[in-house]
């Protein structure tokens, strides 16, 4: 019990690096393919106005890679 203190000290740099590389990196994966795909559902929109339908598989792709993205690749819904 006495070297408990000296735990949180040890994950130091196991949280640094989370919070100063990956997270960052994820938040900017998901505002990257999250303005992809908003940008690809205006397109999709506009060319199904047009008659067009071009953009279905697109936007289902960019779909899935940001839910991919949005859940840690997978990580949280696997237990389901």
């Amino acid at each position: 019990m006495q070297l408990a203190p000296l735990i949180p000290l040890l994950l130091l740099p196991f949280a640094l690096i989370f919070f100063v590389v990956i997270f960052p990196l994820w938040g900017t994966a998901l505002g990257v393919l999250g303005l992809l795909l908003l940008a690809a559902r205006g397109v999709d929109w506009l060319l199904k106005k047009l008659g067009v339908d071009a953009f279905g598989g697109i936007v289902s792709g960019l779909r899935r890679a940001f839910r991919w993205v949005l859940t840690f690749a997978g990580f949280t819904e696997r237990k389901k």
